[in-house]
């Protein structure tokens, strides 16, 4: 399952989001608003604001069963 697919299956859950380097990575609490293959907006829950970050700055998402790892 791709990065795009997993973030649309979440159907507005919460999901844990981390982004960045395998060297400095940020983990956010967030709702996503929309994927595409070149950016993900979500809603960031700790911040109380919507954030848009490139897609292929995602390593990991996990809502539930649902889990996506950057190989």
């Amino acid at each position: 399952m791709s990065l795009t697919d997993t973030l649309n299956n979440t159907a507005g859950r919460f999901t844990t989001l981390v982004v960045g380097s395998k060297k400095d990575n940020t983990t956010f609490c967030a709702q996503i608003l929309s994927a595409s293959n070149k950016t993900v907006s979500f809603y960031d829950v700790n911040a109380d604001a919507d954030r848009r970050v490139p897609a292929n700055k995602i390593l990991s998402v996990k809502s539930g069963k649902v889990k996506y790892n950057r190989a």
